[in-house]
């Protein structure tokens, strides 16, 4: 029966989906004055730039990399050009966020020397901030040393150190600087820090043994310390000389403080006409080591090439001025973000935000383009619009480089002609838009990115790695959706509310699938979810138009008849249930885990956290970081304890109560959640 229930649906499903086409949506004639606007070769030059300057946040070439930002917006006329500053000094909350301090690094260098006519020389260079500046790990401070290195591997448990004195020793660690700084520094005493930990794993990873990481220290320091690092290669070539007995020599020496700053943000709109006051947002991260050019100079430049293309449009008088405004926004990752939206007058008027965080990486990256619609904590047809869109590009691309004729082949003469093979998701976390999406604004939207990248966050995250092809494409999807939100009126619905129902029905046949490795209990308790979750979907268009009763009615009803052919036997219920019911302490505004500072270990305490449960758990499809995420986000005055758990169940796969049950409690102890009265 469930076999027939699957292919009945699927067979639906399909029957719908080869109608579908995002030119019912937007005029054809939209679709083809953006798509030959928007230039790829436009965008690689701004990168060209961009990838210059060592991009940590709130310093000096942070600011001039902003300042390039700038003088683009004012080049191209975009409206409400400006430089949004917040106080950088270690100590300002911004929500769940404090405020970092300035990294000023005035010289760093790590030098190999050897002996020669009875004194000690420089032989070999093996860090330097001026040349290579990912050689020096973020947030090091000032020192100065002349000692022998000692490998204690990966130094994050006392085996590591067993038999070796470190004092006043460099420490050669497979693990990142912040990992051993307080074992290695604080407790045995040891002078600095020599990491050769690999980037982010993939299937490249560690293939690639020229590869120089991004290192990180504290940016709230309990020891005082500085990091370099190295390549595996290096390393490789180190450890061999040790362990033939060789006594290697370095002199390193960091000039580096903290100080008391301002972080700068560029920003900038096109403004709306009748409904101004609403805005729909396109955000990255400015932020990042050099060169960082798919990390995340692309999709600076991506958003800035779709300001430039829709900004072009409406001055030529090619399009009207769009109903809403369409405002983009260049700030550090995450903490930029909670930042921006924990001093905003009013963030509720933020209607949609499109963010792109790496949407350039050309084929020697590895790189696969993805679209995420977003966590099912926050419904929106938004996720439904960006999907078609990425389909309409995939379709065009694949048949442009497959040789046929197609209006949209999207290609930009300096770039590459392979299709898109964009995938579309939901919840995939990791970059601005978890703020954006998370439980104190709830602002839909959509998330352009690439993974894997197998130079993300390394000294080979080249310019000369990235596509101009792909970056028009990247600010095509990001023009396109933008310029339908920010000009969606009750003539649309019709067509959005079809567009739901299609999508629908394909949803379903995979929740249908997944039912079917699921208990009884949990089978029933999905379906209820997943039904609300499309009927909010729906609800989420009145947020840009008006849902007439006639219209709800019809899809109000189209999901009941479809949530009654699909319905699970009915089950007496055997699990424990737990009818608390927590709403958000409002006066605590963001996520738990930030950039560089945690709300969550800074509160509750970094020594209890490994014992919450659920943020270890990985279930079927989602790990602990996604599991924490919704949890909070499913807390909202209404929902239980259990019935949390069962949208977490939902979305990422069967979770213990009580894993949930503690971590809520966890949250209650630091007042960022309360019991309802």
């Amino acid at each position: 029966m469930k076999i027939k229930l699957i292919t009945a649906v699927v067979s639906l499903s399909l029957s719908f989906g080869a109608s579908a086409d995002i030119r019912e949506l937007v005029p054809e004639d939209v679709l083809k004055q953006i798509a030959e606007e928007t230039s790829g070769e436009a965008a690689k030059r701004n990168l060209d730039t961009i990838t210059l300057q060592h991009r940590m946040r709130a310093s000096s070439q942070f600011d001039e990399a902003t300042q390039h930002i700038l003088s683009r917006l004012e080049h191209y006329g975009l409206d409400e050009v400006a430089l949004l500053k917040y106080p950088a000094d270690g100590k300002t909350m911004f929500g769940t966020q404090k405020s970092r301090y300035i990294w000023d690094v005035r010289f760093a260098e790590l030098w190999e020397l050897k002996e020669e006519n009875g004194e000690m020389i420089r032989n070999r260079r093996l860090g330097d901030w001026d040349s290579v500046p990912l050689s020096l790990s973020q947030d090091s401070l000032s020192g100065d040393v002349t000692t022998t290195l000692v490998d204690i591997g990966a130094g994050t448990s006392d085996a590591d150190y067993a038999g070796k004195d470190i004092k006043g020793k460099l420490v050669l660690t497979s693990s990142q600087p912040g990992s051993v700084v307080e074992q290695a520094v604080g407790e045995l005493g040891a002078a600095g820090i020599i990491s050769y930990a690999p980037n982010q794993k993939s299937a490249w990873w560690k293939e690639d043994d020229r590869l120089v990481r991004w290192g990180h220290l504290s940016s709230f320091p309990q020891t005082k310390s500085f990091g370099f690092v190295i390549s595996l290669g290096e390393a490789r070539k180190l450890q061999q000389r040790l362990a033939n007995g060789e006594e290697i020599l370095f002199h390193a020496k960091v000039d580096a403080s903290h100080e008391v700053g301002n972080y700068g943000f560029a920003t900038a709109a096109i403004k709306g006409t009748d409904r101004a006051g609403e805005d729909i947002h396109l955000t990255c991260h400015l932020d990042h080591p050099r060169p960082g050019a798919n990390d995340n100079a692309s999709g600076c430049v991506s958003i800035l090439e779709t300001a430039r293309t829709l900004n072009a449009l409406v001055k030529n008088g090619i399009l009207p001025r769009p109903s809403r405004t369409i405002r983009f926004l260049w700030p550090a990752e995450i903490e930029g973000s909670i930042i921006y939206l924990s001093q905003h007058p009013d963030a509720s008027r933020i209607k949609a935000n499109i963010h792109m965080d790496m949407v350039g990486g050309g084929p020697i990256t590895k790189s696969i383009f993805r679209i995420s619609g977003g966590p099912i904590s926050v419904p929106s047809f938004i996720s439904d619009l960006g999907h078609e869109i990425g389909k309409f590009v995939n379709e065009e691309t694949d048949g442009f480089a497959s040789g046929a004729t197609v209006d949209f082949p999207l290609n930009a003469p300096e770039g590459g002609k392979e299709p898109l093979g964009a995938l579309m998701e939901g919840l995939d976390m990791g970059s601005d838009h978890d703020v954006f999406f998370e439980g104190t604004w709830r602002i839909p939207g959509l998330y352009l990115h690439d993974w894997p990248d197998r130079y993300i966050h390394t000294n080979y995250d080249l310019a000369a790695n990235i596509d101009p092809t792909k970056l028009k494409r990247a600010a095509f999807i990001g023009a396109v959706s933008a310029w339908y939100l920010a000009n969606m009126t009750d003539d649309d619905v019709p067509a959005v509310l079809t567009m739901l129902e299609r999508n629908a029905l394909a949803r379903t046949s995979e929740l249908l699938e997944r039912r079917l490795q699921l208990s009884a209990t949990d089978a029933a308790a999905s379906a209820d979810v997943h039904f609300n979750v499309e009927r909010r979907k729906v609800h989420s268009v009145e947020h840009f138009a008006t849902l007439t009763e006639g219209d709800h009615e019809a899809a109000m009803t189209f999901l009941a008849e479809l949530q009654t052919l699909i319905a699970a036997p009915e089950v007496t219920a055997d699990a424990e249930i737990n009818e608390t019911v927590y709403e958000r302490n409002s006066e605590i505004q963001g996520p738990m885990g930030a950039f560089g500072y945690s709300y969550l270990s800074d509160k509750y305490g970094q020594g209890k956290i490994g014992d919450l449960r659920l943020r270890r758990y990985t279930g079927a499809h989602g790990n602990g970081g996604q599991y924490v995420y919704e949890a909070l986000n499913f807390v909202d005055g209404q929902r239980t304890v259990s019935d949390i758990r069962d949208w977490l169940t939902t979305e990422l796969g069967p979770v213990p109560l009580e894993y949930v049950e503690e971590y809520l409690v966890a949250l209650e102890s630091i007042d960022v959640i309360r019991k309802k009265e």
